[in-house]
C-alpha cells in the first residue's frame, strides 16, 4: 500500500507535514486520523504509523496470539499501551505526542519510510545510519539466499 521515503522537518510544536500520497491514502478510507506508536527496529528507536484499518487489523491479528504468554503481555503493554490516535489537520499535519517525539528523538529533520501497510518515522540521519548498514547487507552474495528469494 505504501512506498517511498519523504524528509520533513518537525516544527517547533511537534508538527509534521504528512507525505502527500499517505494523505490520499486517508483521504480514500475517509479518515482523518492515524494511529501511531513506539517500536524499534534492530536497536533504533521509531515510531510507526497506521491508517485505522490497519490497525484493527493489526490489533485483531494481536489478539488471536497467546494473551497469557509474558512476551505478547509485554509486546502489547509497549506496542499498544504506547500508541495515540492522531488527527490530521487542514494543512495536512499531524502534532506528534511529545513522549513519542523524545522516545524517538524526532527534533528537527525526520524522515517518512513506507513499510508495506504502514509508515515508519525516523530521526532522518538515523535512518541514513540505517540504510547505509542495510546497503552492506545486501553487498553479501549470500544476503538473498538467506531471505529464501
Amino acid at each position: 500500500m505504501f512506498s517511498g521515503r519523504y524528509s520533513y522537518a518537525v516544527d517547533d510544536k511537534g508538527r509534521v507535514g504528512l507525505p502527500a500520497c499517505f494523505r490520499d491514502a486517508l483521504k480514500d478510507e475517509k479518515h482523518e486520523i492515524l494511529f501511531i506508536t513506539n517500536f524499534v527496529v534492530g536497536r533504533e528507536k521509531v515510531l510507526q504509523l497506521f491508517l485505522p484499518s490497519e490497525w484493527q487489523r493489526l490489533l485483531t491479528s494481536l489478539r488471536e496470539k497467546g494473551r497469557f504468554n509474558i512476551e505478547m503481555q509485554r509486546f502489547e503493554r509497549f506496542y499498544i499501551g504506547g500508541a495515540h490516535e492522531v488527527p490530521v489537520d487542514k494543512q495536512g499535519r499531524i502534532l506528534i505526542p511529545q513522549r513519542l517525539r523524545e522516545y524517538a528523538g524526532l527534533n528537527g529533520e525526520v524522515t517518512f519510510s513506507a513499510n508495506h501497510d504502514h509508515f515508519e518515522l525516523w530521526d532522518r540521519a538515523l535512518l541514513e545510519k540505517e540504510l547505509t548498514a542495510s546497503e552492506e547487507m545486501l553487498m553479501d552474495p549470500e544476503f538473498f539466499a538467506k531471505l529464501g528469494i
